[in-house]
């Protein structure tokens, strides 16, 4: 065959025997045939002149044309006498054009005749060539076939174009067992099969198909079959061939030098669909039935769920049918039975084994299967190591993913499948970590589509991860209702290669989506519901999910008892379980978790190092480790634990929870303590002051510079008064030391310089120990900076912390004033939690002080000896709770007496409301207002403060 762009005549010679008998039809060849002629055009209409003058039936009207398919079958009336040549029709009115050839020559040899008697049985070789093959350039061809039950000496010849389209008929069923089924194989428009049937009387031609000029639905391209190999059939509709008159065939035409492609059966073609395969010699011909829209598992009307295509089957046939012969249901069941029970791959191949039986949908749906199986895989793949490569796999099938998308056509009846694949998509972004992309692509399926509970729960942790539990809680409320409800999704239901999604999970992230909105019933409602869901006691055995389970619901128990404000009972069950599974990582990692969370975290990061001993490759416990080491200022270690997580673990809440705290420790701060206050004259009629300090990004793990500026207002009896300060120094934290040294300058009249420096020494997780000095205090009352004194000071002072719910402080401050006065203080706090839930608590305090000073005289307030004790009630409820981010109201009223010197006895007391934001990235903000009443030297003053706290990583 030549290769060049014009393709020559190929003909293979007859046996001498039959060239007699063909020679009417050689001559009709020369006669019309294109390949014979300079140009090969015929005048329009010519092929339906032809096809009328051999007795062709009227082709119907346009509105009773069959519309169910793509590609029609018209028969004939009847079966050839013997010695009666089949008379070709060559059409070529470019009206009748339906596909474009492909660019490359095609030549295609079809054996004529069914064996006659005393002629080779079905499976010997033909003794004499094959007939002649009149491929004909730059013209339409028609093609007629032979009928069901051909005669034997019927000769067959089939026209093939290049850059033309091709109309073909259809073979005889009962071709010899070695010849070729003919193809026409075309660009972007299915083929049309001209089949003729019945009995024919003698001596009458068979009928040519008539042809019209109606578009066809554009067909789905395979690859170009190579020359001389059996080129592939043409691919049935999804109803039956007709059997009486021929059917009008529909003609388009396509692009030049386009590929060529291979008519689907129903919907919008796909790009590179899988080629159909030739039918085999001898084999019975598969059913003419084809896919319909109607197929079980298609949405129906009236129904609100989208639903996908293919059959609603879970497993293959109990037996695997021979693809070659069996009808299109039975095929079809096995197929997308094998693809939704993990085996996808292999069901793609037999669906490209029987193009009859599958529509371009069914492909695409198919490969979406195939997708949904490597997402699976990957996503067990990367819950299973801990190396980089990790997430390959769910990369692959992101990749596979584009590419079938790309692949689908934009239209109706690739939504679900598109549906489907965007599920896909959403569990392999959320499984590597990536979030934000995985909530965007699933909030672009439409809200009544089917969703798979693997692509559900893979968004609600997603959800939880961003700080959305609000949103987390309605995907994983459907989600559950999808598991405990008979599902719909044939690859939810099915096996699909990897670990689905089990409903026990799902209770789990709705546990966690309630405990992040501070919910506590409706948390202990899910965890009841657990309960009853678990199998009973009796039946569980030391291996399989029964166990697990219930080491779950135990876990998460504990943990709700510490939620709730119950740690010592929650930690107390979290150690019994320990002692009945002592290498559970699950369960020491949350043990841990709650003593890191009681103010322990040296305690925690013993526990840590010990777990991971036994767990190295846990990456919760080496999250918990770098966040129990930010808490207790162990900067190498953390910066250890981060190099060691680097960009590995993405997908974890724990990992993510660490670099989130990482950053924010990584970062510049910028803290400011604001306050207004008006009132106590005794001290200043109206006061503003301002503390802020910016600190530099940590170098050396441990060290920080900072500057400092304190700005101060005041209006008193004697006049205004400004104080500015300002200073520069260095932080330094490593473990249980913190050491800070700051140079100050003070402004003014009676500006000076001067330095600060504070040292603390954690000695465990229960007592502290810090001292400071200063030079150039801040702290002397408004009075006396306008009567142009300055004043030095040290403090000393002793924490025990027990947890976060009792503390005691004792603190002793010693300040010297440049009027020589020497002010001493004594003050002891003791605060216990009495009440804790979900979403409230409340703090009793007890405060205790003296002050003296050895000058009377001062132009300040200066009482010789004084006396105080006071009792604060604080309670504090969270309004509003998403994920890491919240709004905490506190309430404080304090009650008690105050003792000067000389003066007696009277009552204190104030009230305090504020409110307290954290918001992502570590920020945190509080405001509010205190009202409070104390006498000074006799009198009663009352005082309104303002306050505003920021702290702010940048």
């Amino acid at each position: 065959m030549a290769n060049n762009r014009k393709q020559q005549c190929t003909t293979v010679a007859p046996s001498n025997r039959r060239i007699l008998l063909h020679a009417p039809l050689l001559l009709l060849l020369v006669a019309s045939g294109p390949c014979f002629a300079a140009e090969g055009d015929a005048e329009p209409g010519s092929a339906r002149e032809i096809a009328k003058a051999h007795g062709a039936r009227d082709a119907l009207p346009p509105d009773l044309q069959p519309t169910g398919a793509p590609m029609q079958a018209a028969q004939g009336s009847g079966t050839l006498p013997p010695h009666a040549p089949t008379p070709i029709a060559l059409a070529s009115d470019a009206s009748l054009q339906i596909a474009q050839a492909s660019p490359m020559p095609i030549s295609v040899v079809v054996e004529p005749e069914a064996p006659q008697s005393g002629e080779p049985a079905p499976g010997a070789q033909p003794p004499d060539p094959p007939t002649p093959v009149a491929p004909t350039p730059d013209g339409p061809k028609q093609l007629a076939g032979a009928s069901d039950s051909a005669l034997p000496s019927t000769p067959v010849s089939i026209a093939q174009t290049q850059d033309a389209p091709v109309q073909l008929t259809q073979a005889s069923d009962t071709a010899p067992p070695n010849t070729p089924a003919p193809v026409a194989q075309t660009q972007d428009a299915p083929a049309q099969l001209a089949q003729a049937s019945d009995i024919a009387p003698p001596n009458t031609p068979a009928p040519i198909a008539q042809t019209q000029d109606t578009q066809m639905p554009p067909a789905q391209a395979t690859s170009t079959q190579p020359p001389d190999t059996p080129a592939p059939t043409a691919a049935t509709t999804s109803e039956p061939s007709a059997s009486t008159a021929p059917q009008p065939a529909p003609a388009t035409t396509t692009p030049p030098n386009s590929p060529t492609q291979t008519a689907q059966a129903s919907g919008t073609p796909m790009p590179n669909s899988p080629a159909p395969v030739t039918q085999m010699p001898g084999a019975q011909p598969p059913s003419s039935q084809g896919p319909s829209s109607q197929t079980p598992g298609a949405q129906l009307p009236g129904e609100s769920m989208q639903r996908s295509q293919g059959p609603d089957v879970e497993t293959p046939n109990a037996e695997a049918p021979d693809l070659r012969t069996a009808d299109v249901e039975t095929v079809r069941k096995d197929v997308f039975g094998l693809a939704a029970s993990g085996g996808a791959v292999k069901a793609i191949d037999e669906a490209k084994m029987r193009p009859d039986a599958f529509s371009a949908v069914d492909i695409a749906q198919l490969e979406e299967l195939s997708i949904r199986q490597q997402v699976r895989g990957g996503r067990d793949k990367s819950r299973a190591m801990t190396s980089s490569d990790r997430f390959d796999g769910l990369d692959n099938a992101l990749r596979a993913a584009d590419d079938l998308d790309q692949r689908m056509p934009a239209t109706p009846e690739y939504t679900p499948v598109r549906t489907a694949l965007a599920g896909d998509r959403t569990i392999a972004l959320a499984a590597r970590g990536d979030m934000t992309k995985a909530v965007k692509t699933f909030e672009t399926i439409p809200p009544d589509a089917e969703i798979s509970i693997d692509a559900l729960a893979a968004v609600g942790d997603a959800y939880l991860y961003l700080s959305e539990p609000g949103k987390a809680n309605v995907v994983y409320q459907r989600a559950l209702n999808q598991a405990t409800a008979s599902p719909t999704d044939r690859a939810t239901r099915g096996f699909q290669y990897g670990a689905r999604t089990r409903a026990i999970e799902l209770r789990e992230g709705l546990f966690w989506s309630y405990v992040d909105r501070a919910r506590a019933a409706d948390a202990k409602q899910v965890l009841d519901d657990m309960n009853k869901s678990l199998p009973p006691a009796t039946e569980v055995r030391n291996y399989g999910p029964g166990e697990s389970d219930y080491l779950r619901y135990y876990r998460l128990r504990a943990q709700y008892l510490i939620f709730t404000g119950r740690p010592d009972e929650g930690i107390a069950a979290l150690e019994q379980l320990e002692k009945e599974v002592p290498f559970n990582g699950e369960v020491r990692a949350a043990h841990a978790d709650a003593v890191s969370g009681q103010a322990h975290p040296r305690q925690a990061i013993s526990m840590y190092r010990a777990s991971l001993a036994d767990h190295p490759d846990s990456v919760e416990m080496l999250a918990g480790l770098g966040r129990a080491s930010l808490t207790a200022d162990d900067y190498a270690t953390a910066k250890t634990v981060d190099q060691t997580l680097d960009n590995t673990f993405p997908d974890s809440g724990a990992v993510r929870s660490f670099k989130r705290d990482y950053k924010a420790y990584r970062s510049p701060i910028f803290t400011t303590d604001l306050s207004f206050e008006h009132g106590n004259s005794a001290l200043a009629d109206n006061s503003f002051t301002s503390d802020s300090y910016i600190y530099s990004q940590p170098f050396g793990d441990n060290w920080r510079v900072f500057s400092h500026t304190f700005f101060g207002h005041a209006q008193t009896d004697s006049g205004s008064i400004s104080r500015t300060r300002t200073g520069i120094g260095g932080d330094y934290r490593h473990g249980p030391l913190t050491v800070l040294g700051e140079v100050t300058r003070s402004f003014g009249g009676d500006g000076r310089t001067g330095g600060r420096g504070t040292i603390a020494y954690a000695l465990n997780d229960y007592w502290t120990v810090s001292g400071g000095l200063d030079s150039n205090d801040n702290s002397l009352p408004w009075k006396a900076y306008a009567a142009h004194i300055w004043g030095r000071s040290a403090n000393v002072s002793v924490v025990y912390r027990q947890n976060d719910r009792r503390e005691v402080k004792l603190n002793y401050g010693v300040s010297r004033y440049s009027d020589s006065n020497l002010h001493q203080e004594i003050t002891a706090t003791a605060t216990q939690r009495v009440y804790t839930s979900a979403n409230q608590l409340v703090n009793v305090s007890l405060d205790l002080g003296t002050d003296s000073n050895t000058r009377r005289d001062a132009p300040y307030f200066s009482p010789g000896r004084d006396y105080a004790a006071a009792a604060t009630v604080m309670h504090q409820l969270t309004l509003w709770k998403k994920g890491d981010m919240g709004l905490q109201q506190r309430i404080s009223v304090s009650g008690g007496a105050y003792n000067e010197r000389g003066f007696g006895t009277s009552a204190l007391w104030s009230a305090r409301l504020e409110h307290a934001w954290t918001f992502k990235h570590d920020i945190t903000l509080s405001y509010g207002i205190e009202v409070s009443s104390h006498a000074y030297d006799g009198e009663r003053e009352r005082s309104e403060t303002g306050f505003l706290s920021l702290n702010l990583p940048f």
